[in-house]
Protein backbone atom coordinates (compact mmCIF):
# COMPACT_ATOMS: atom_id res chain seq x y z
CA UNK A 1 0.00 0.00 0.00
CA UNK A 2 2.68 2.23 1.07
CA UNK A 3 4.30 1.49 -2.51
CA UNK A 4 1.24 2.84 -4.51
CA UNK A 5 0.54 5.85 -2.20
CA UNK A 6 4.20 6.54 -3.29
CA UNK A 7 3.97 6.03 -6.79
CA UNK A 8 0.59 8.30 -6.98
CA UNK A 9 2.72 11.48 -4.66
CA UNK A 10 5.25 10.36 -7.68
CA UNK A 11 2.97 11.02 -10.05
CA UNK A 12 0.87 13.92 -9.05
CA UNK A 13 5.03 15.11 -8.49
CA UNK A 14 5.79 15.02 -12.35
CA UNK A 15 2.40 16.31 -13.46
CA UNK A 16 2.91 19.61 -11.28
CA UNK A 17 6.30 20.02 -12.59
CA UNK A 18 5.48 19.14 -16.04
CA UNK A 19 3.26 21.98 -15.99
CA UNK A 20 5.59 24.14 -15.19
CA UNK A 21 8.27 25.83 -17.97
CA UNK A 22 10.48 25.66 -15.57
CA UNK A 23 10.95 21.93 -15.80
CA UNK A 24 10.90 19.17 -17.68
CA UNK A 25 9.91 15.56 -16.74
CA UNK A 26 12.22 12.38 -18.24
CA UNK A 27 10.91 9.32 -17.56
CA UNK A 28 12.63 5.76 -17.63
CA UNK A 29 11.51 3.53 -20.41
CA UNK A 30 8.92 1.04 -19.92
CA UNK A 31 7.89 -1.69 -22.27
CA UNK A 32 4.69 -1.18 -23.94
CA UNK A 33 2.25 -4.00 -24.35
CA UNK A 34 1.54 -2.76 -27.68
CA UNK A 35 1.60 0.53 -29.46
CA UNK A 36 -1.40 0.52 -31.70
CA UNK A 37 -3.82 -2.19 -31.15
CA UNK A 38 -4.58 -5.12 -33.97
CA UNK A 39 -8.51 -3.92 -33.52
CA UNK A 40 -11.04 -5.94 -35.91
CA UNK A 41 -10.96 -2.39 -37.64
CA UNK A 42 -7.17 -3.09 -38.34
CA UNK A 43 -7.43 -6.82 -39.54
CA UNK A 44 -7.09 -6.07 -43.21
CA UNK A 45 -3.86 -3.63 -43.26
CA UNK A 46 -0.81 -5.87 -44.53
CA UNK A 47 1.61 -6.36 -41.84
CA UNK A 48 5.64 -6.74 -41.55
CA UNK A 49 7.61 -7.31 -39.27
CA UNK A 50 10.58 -5.82 -38.69
CA UNK A 51 14.09 -6.56 -36.39
CA UNK A 52 15.67 -3.96 -34.38
CA UNK A 53 19.40 -5.27 -34.01
CA UNK A 54 22.52 -4.07 -31.95
CA UNK A 55 26.00 -5.37 -31.16
CA UNK A 56 28.71 -4.38 -28.39
CA UNK A 57 32.16 -5.29 -30.11
CA UNK A 58 35.54 -5.10 -28.84
CA UNK A 59 35.95 -1.90 -30.56
CA UNK A 60 35.16 -0.50 -34.05
CA UNK A 61 37.08 -2.06 -36.49
CA UNK A 62 35.47 -4.67 -38.11
CA UNK A 63 38.66 -6.22 -39.06
CA UNK A 64 40.13 -6.24 -35.99
CA UNK A 65 37.56 -6.28 -33.34
CA UNK A 66 34.97 -8.90 -32.66
CA UNK A 67 31.46 -9.12 -31.79
CA UNK A 68 30.97 -10.20 -27.69
CA UNK A 69 26.84 -9.75 -27.64
CA UNK A 70 23.95 -9.79 -30.23
CA UNK A 71 20.63 -8.67 -29.22
CA UNK A 72 17.41 -8.72 -31.70
CA UNK A 73 14.05 -7.18 -31.17
CA UNK A 74 11.18 -7.99 -33.50
CA UNK A 75 8.17 -5.62 -33.63
CA UNK A 76 5.03 -5.85 -36.30
CA UNK A 77 4.61 -2.61 -38.19
CA UNK A 78 2.71 -1.73 -41.50
CA UNK A 79 3.75 0.15 -44.60
CA UNK A 80 2.73 3.34 -43.22
CA UNK A 81 5.21 3.39 -40.16
CA UNK A 82 2.59 2.52 -37.15
CA UNK A 83 4.16 0.02 -35.10
CA UNK A 84 1.70 -2.59 -33.45
CA UNK A 85 3.36 -4.48 -31.04
CA UNK A 86 6.86 -6.23 -30.07
CA UNK A 87 7.50 -9.26 -30.76
CA UNK A 88 10.31 -12.17 -29.38
CA UNK A 89 14.24 -11.37 -28.64
CA UNK A 90 17.31 -13.00 -29.81
CA UNK A 91 19.95 -12.11 -27.06
CA UNK A 92 23.57 -14.57 -27.19
CA UNK A 93 27.15 -13.42 -26.04
CA UNK A 94 29.83 -14.70 -28.29
CA UNK A 95 33.47 -15.23 -26.82
CA UNK A 96 35.53 -13.03 -28.88
CA UNK A 97 38.60 -15.17 -28.15
CA UNK A 98 40.66 -11.79 -27.12
CA UNK A 99 40.65 -9.97 -24.47
CA UNK A 100 37.73 -7.55 -23.83
CA UNK A 101 39.49 -4.14 -23.64
CA UNK A 102 38.91 -2.23 -19.85
CA UNK A 103 37.17 0.89 -21.89
CA UNK A 104 34.71 -1.61 -23.22
CA UNK A 105 33.88 -3.67 -20.32
CA UNK A 106 33.54 0.01 -18.60
CA UNK A 107 30.96 1.04 -21.29
CA UNK A 108 28.54 -2.17 -21.67
CA UNK A 109 29.37 -4.04 -18.09
CA UNK A 110 30.22 -7.07 -20.21
CA UNK A 111 33.82 -8.88 -18.95
CA UNK A 112 35.69 -11.42 -20.15
CA UNK A 113 33.96 -13.69 -17.37
CA UNK A 114 30.76 -13.39 -19.39
CA UNK A 115 31.35 -14.42 -22.69
CA UNK A 116 33.59 -17.12 -22.08
CA UNK A 117 32.92 -19.74 -24.10
CA UNK A 118 29.73 -18.72 -25.01
CA UNK A 119 28.91 -18.47 -28.58
CA UNK A 120 26.18 -17.36 -30.91
CA UNK A 121 23.72 -20.29 -32.34
CA UNK A 122 23.99 -19.91 -36.22
CA UNK A 123 21.11 -22.07 -36.65
CA UNK A 124 18.88 -20.40 -34.12
CA UNK A 125 19.27 -17.42 -35.52
CA UNK A 126 18.56 -17.70 -38.95
CA UNK A 127 15.15 -19.49 -38.02
CA UNK A 128 14.52 -16.69 -35.72
CA UNK A 129 15.11 -14.45 -38.78
CA UNK A 130 13.04 -16.16 -41.29
CA UNK A 131 10.34 -14.12 -41.30
CA UNK A 132 12.13 -10.78 -40.56
CA UNK A 133 10.98 -8.06 -44.20
CA UNK A 134 12.91 -5.42 -42.82
CA UNK A 135 16.45 -5.23 -40.45
CA UNK A 136 17.14 -1.61 -38.44
CA UNK A 137 19.85 -0.66 -36.42
CA UNK A 138 21.41 2.53 -35.27
CA UNK A 139 24.54 2.90 -37.38
CA UNK A 140 23.85 0.54 -39.43
CA UNK A 141 27.40 0.62 -41.18
CA UNK A 142 28.67 -0.90 -37.89
CA UNK A 143 26.43 -3.21 -36.84
CA UNK A 144 25.91 -4.69 -40.71
CA UNK A 145 29.58 -5.20 -41.00
CA UNK A 146 30.13 -7.37 -37.64
CA UNK A 147 26.85 -9.20 -37.99
CA UNK A 148 28.08 -10.57 -41.60
CA UNK A 149 31.56 -11.11 -40.96
CA UNK A 150 30.42 -13.03 -37.73
CA UNK A 151 27.87 -15.21 -39.87
CA UNK A 152 28.97 -15.03 -42.83
CA UNK A 153 26.68 -18.44 -44.19
CA UNK A 154 23.50 -16.15 -43.50
CA UNK A 155 21.31 -14.92 -46.57
CA UNK A 156 21.30 -11.55 -46.67
CA UNK A 157 18.95 -9.63 -45.74
CA UNK A 158 17.00 -5.49 -46.51
CA UNK A 159 18.51 -3.05 -44.34
CA UNK A 160 18.20 0.22 -43.04
CA UNK A 161 19.79 2.81 -40.65
CA UNK A 162 17.50 4.64 -37.80
CA UNK A 163 21.03 6.70 -37.43
CA UNK A 164 21.48 7.74 -40.88
CA UNK A 165 17.70 7.55 -42.70
CA UNK A 166 16.32 9.99 -40.54
CA UNK A 167 17.12 13.88 -40.94
CA UNK A 168 17.44 14.33 -37.32
CA UNK A 169 19.34 17.87 -37.49
CA UNK A 170 16.34 19.34 -39.52
CA UNK A 171 14.00 18.11 -37.14
CA UNK A 172 15.55 20.19 -34.04
CA UNK A 173 18.26 16.93 -33.14
CA UNK A 174 21.60 18.21 -32.92
CA UNK A 175 23.41 14.26 -31.69
CA UNK A 176 22.67 11.24 -33.16
CA UNK A 177 23.53 9.43 -30.26
CA UNK A 178 20.69 7.15 -29.29
CA UNK A 179 20.49 8.17 -25.40
CA UNK A 180 20.17 11.67 -26.69
CA UNK A 181 17.55 10.79 -28.90
CA UNK A 182 15.74 9.17 -25.98
CA UNK A 183 16.11 12.19 -23.71
CA UNK A 184 14.39 14.63 -26.53
CA UNK A 185 11.51 11.93 -26.40
CA UNK A 186 11.56 12.51 -22.37
CA UNK A 187 12.77 9.19 -21.48
CA UNK A 188 15.90 7.88 -20.24
CA UNK A 189 17.10 3.49 -20.17
CA UNK A 190 20.04 1.72 -19.80
CA UNK A 191 22.34 2.00 -22.59
CA UNK A 192 24.87 -0.16 -23.66
CA UNK A 193 23.66 -3.10 -23.78
CA UNK A 194 21.85 -4.89 -27.03
CA UNK A 195 18.47 -5.71 -25.51
CA UNK A 196 18.15 -2.35 -24.07
CA UNK A 197 19.25 -0.48 -26.70
CA UNK A 198 16.75 -2.19 -29.30
CA UNK A 199 14.07 -2.10 -27.34
CA UNK A 200 14.51 1.59 -26.75
CA UNK A 201 15.05 2.51 -30.45
CA UNK A 202 11.77 0.82 -31.25
CA UNK A 203 10.01 2.89 -28.69
CA UNK A 204 11.63 6.24 -30.65
CA UNK A 205 10.75 4.43 -34.07
CA UNK A 206 7.13 4.68 -32.59
CA UNK A 207 7.32 8.85 -32.25
CA UNK A 208 6.28 11.53 -34.55
CA UNK A 209 9.43 13.10 -35.73
CA UNK A 210 9.23 16.89 -34.11
CA UNK A 211 8.93 18.99 -36.96
CA UNK A 212 7.54 16.90 -39.98
CA UNK A 213 5.38 14.93 -37.55
CA UNK A 214 5.97 11.81 -39.65
CA UNK A 215 6.85 8.65 -37.76
CA UNK A 216 10.10 8.03 -37.39
CA UNK A 217 9.86 4.63 -39.04
CA UNK A 218 7.64 5.72 -41.79
CA UNK A 219 10.52 7.74 -42.84
CA UNK A 220 13.24 4.74 -42.13
CA UNK A 221 10.83 2.89 -44.67
CA UNK A 222 10.78 5.79 -47.48
CA UNK A 223 14.40 5.77 -46.95
CA UNK A 224 15.10 2.14 -47.24
CA UNK A 225 12.89 2.02 -50.33
CA UNK A 226 14.65 4.39 -52.51
CA UNK A 227 17.15 3.27 -55.22
CA UNK A 228 20.60 4.81 -54.39
CA UNK A 229 23.65 5.02 -56.60
CA UNK A 230 26.96 5.64 -54.35
CA UNK A 231 29.17 8.29 -56.64
CA UNK A 232 32.72 7.62 -56.31
CA UNK A 233 34.82 10.97 -57.17
CA UNK A 234 37.74 9.35 -58.06
CA UNK A 235 41.01 10.88 -58.79
CA UNK A 236 39.30 13.98 -57.51
CA UNK A 237 41.82 17.70 -57.16
CA UNK A 238 43.38 17.64 -53.96
CA UNK A 239 42.14 20.49 -53.41
CA UNK A 240 38.72 20.04 -53.58
CA UNK A 241 38.51 17.41 -51.01
CA UNK A 242 37.26 20.46 -48.16
CA UNK A 243 34.25 20.76 -51.01
CA UNK A 244 33.62 17.01 -50.91
CA UNK A 245 33.55 16.50 -47.17
CA UNK A 246 31.41 19.81 -46.53
CA UNK A 247 28.61 18.20 -49.29
CA UNK A 248 28.95 14.45 -47.54
CA UNK A 249 31.87 12.60 -49.04
CA UNK A 250 33.51 10.64 -46.91
CA UNK A 251 36.94 9.18 -47.76
CA UNK A 252 37.31 5.30 -48.63
CA UNK A 253 40.34 4.11 -48.26
CA UNK A 254 39.71 0.17 -46.52
CA UNK A 255 41.40 -2.75 -47.30
CA UNK A 256 39.13 -4.63 -50.37
CA UNK A 257 36.99 -1.68 -51.17
CA UNK A 258 36.34 -0.82 -54.78
CA UNK A 259 38.39 2.57 -54.74
CA UNK A 260 40.71 4.55 -52.55
CA UNK A 261 38.66 7.34 -53.14
CA UNK A 262 35.94 10.29 -51.86
CA UNK A 263 32.70 8.41 -51.84
CA UNK A 264 28.45 9.32 -51.35
CA UNK A 265 25.54 7.61 -51.56
CA UNK A 266 22.60 9.82 -53.53
CA UNK A 267 19.26 8.56 -53.82
CA UNK A 268 17.84 8.31 -57.39
CA UNK A 269 15.84 11.65 -57.03
CA UNK A 270 18.33 13.83 -56.61
CA UNK A 271 21.48 11.93 -58.66
CA UNK A 272 21.61 14.58 -61.58
CA UNK A 273 21.97 17.09 -59.22
CA UNK A 274 24.92 15.67 -57.64
CA UNK A 275 26.35 14.95 -61.77
CA UNK A 276 26.07 18.18 -62.27
CA UNK A 277 27.38 19.27 -59.33
CA UNK A 278 30.90 16.94 -59.53
CA UNK A 279 30.97 18.21 -63.29
CA UNK A 280 31.17 22.05 -62.76
CA UNK A 281 33.08 22.09 -58.95
CA UNK A 282 35.07 19.52 -58.59
CA UNK A 283 36.45 18.07 -62.51
CA UNK A 284 35.96 21.33 -64.70
CA UNK A 285 33.37 19.51 -67.09
CA UNK A 286 35.54 16.46 -67.50
CA UNK A 287 33.79 13.49 -65.29
CA UNK A 288 35.67 11.03 -63.73
CA UNK A 289 33.73 8.82 -61.69
CA UNK A 290 33.12 5.54 -61.24
CA UNK A 291 29.15 4.54 -59.16
CA UNK A 292 27.52 1.41 -57.81
CA UNK A 293 23.71 0.85 -57.61
CA UNK A 294 22.72 0.25 -53.81
CA UNK A 295 19.07 -1.09 -52.70
CA UNK A 296 18.39 -1.92 -49.20
CA UNK A 297 20.54 -5.86 -49.45
CA UNK A 298 23.47 -4.24 -50.48
CA UNK A 299 23.48 -0.85 -48.37
CA UNK A 300 26.07 -0.72 -45.56
CA UNK A 301 28.22 -3.49 -47.23
CA UNK A 302 30.92 -4.47 -49.56
CA UNK A 303 29.51 -8.40 -49.41
CA UNK A 304 26.42 -8.11 -51.80
CA UNK A 305 26.17 -6.41 -55.23
CA UNK A 306 22.86 -5.15 -56.19
CA UNK A 307 20.92 -7.37 -59.55
CA UNK A 308 22.42 -4.77 -62.10
CA UNK A 309 19.97 -6.55 -64.70
CA UNK A 310 16.61 -5.58 -62.49
CA UNK A 311 17.64 -1.85 -62.93
CA UNK A 312 19.62 -1.62 -66.23
CA UNK A 313 17.24 1.36 -67.10
CA UNK A 314 18.19 3.27 -64.03
CA UNK A 315 21.75 2.39 -64.98
CA UNK A 316 21.59 3.11 -69.03
CA UNK A 317 20.14 6.95 -67.76
CA UNK A 318 22.64 7.45 -65.04
CA UNK A 319 25.13 6.36 -68.00
CA UNK A 320 23.74 8.96 -70.23
CA UNK A 321 24.19 12.09 -67.29
CA UNK A 322 27.46 11.06 -66.85
CA UNK A 323 28.87 11.11 -70.76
Amino acid sequence: MLIKENDDRLQELAKELGNSEEYRIIRKYKKPEYYHSSSSSSTDIKKFVGAFLDIEATGLSKNKDKLIELGIVKFEYSEDGRIFKILNEFHSYQDPKIPIPEFISKLTGIDDAMVRDQNVDTVKLSKYLEDVNLIIAHNSEFDRAFFETTFPTLKPYAWACSMRDVDWKNEGIGSLKLDYIAYQYNFFYTGHRSISDCLASIHILSRNLPVSKTLVLKSIIDKANKLRFKLWATNAPYHTKELLKARGYRWNMENGSKHRAWAVEITEDNIETEIEYLRSEIYNGILNIDLDLINAYSRFTDKYVTDDIKYQDKIDWVDKLIR
